[in-house]
């Protein structure tokens, strides 16, 4: 019986099966992309938008802003009252709220009436109460609330305008009212009745929040 011997020869290291193809690196036959990014007139048209946008929101936020200084105007009043009736029950005296329309003040005084002028606590008429045995200054100015303007003042006790309370019943022989302006014509109205309540409201509705009066 004859063997026959069969020889295998190794595949050389790294060689391939099969031939790769080469790779085509010519251009692309199709459309390019075209870059990002924005053309002169793009720019243009968004900016003017923004602006009519801007020149839109402008006025709105001012408004917004010259009513909120008018609500604290009349809050900060309506509050100082109500402090001065509490005040003249535990202090068990008549005080009073004095009001200076052209100056932009209002004071509260043990006395009859008092300059809210005047910022030095130890002036002759200065708007004080005694506290702890010493004169502290108890007044407002406009300052704090710009823009805002003080209308019409009512007081049944006439001129300066001022507000009393007497301590007995906490009520107000001299009441009345005062009313608030924006630049921009909202307005408000502080009101104090004879029994010694105080409310605010909107004479024309202007400000949204407040009842009509």
């Amino acid at each position: 019986m004859k063997h026959v011997a069969l020889t295998l020869v190794p595949r050389a290291a790294g060689a391939r099966r099969t031939a790769e193809r080469p790779i085509d690196r010519s251009p692309s036959p199709g459309p390019r992309r075209r870059r990002s990014g924005f053309t002169l007139l793009e720019l243009m048209i968004t900016l003017g938008v923004l602006a009519i946008l801007a020149s839109l929101g402008v006025p709105a936020m001012q408004d917004m802003l010259e009513r909120n200084r008018l609500k604290s105007a009349a809050q900060s009043l309506m509050e100082d009252l109500q402090w001065m009736r509490s005040e003249a029950i535990r202090r068990n005296r008549t005080l009073s709220l004095v009001i200076d329309a052209d100056a932009w003040c209002y004071g509260i005084t043990a006395e009859d009436t008092c300059d809210c002028r005047l910022t030095d606590s130890t002036a002759t008429d200065a708007c004080v109460l005694g506290t702890a045995g010493r004169p502290v200054l108890q007044r407002t100015g406009g300052h704090d609330f710009q823009g805002v303007q003080i209308g019409s003042i009512t007081s049944s006790l006439g001129s300066p305008p001022r507000f009393v309370f007497e301590p007995r019943r906490a009520t107000a022989p001299s009441f009345g009212g005062v009313s608030m302006s924006s630049p921009a014509g909202a307005q408000l109205r502080v009101i104090l009745s004879k029994l010694g309540r105080v409310r605010t409201c909107s004479p024309d509705g202007s400000v949204p929040g407040f009842e009509s009066c």
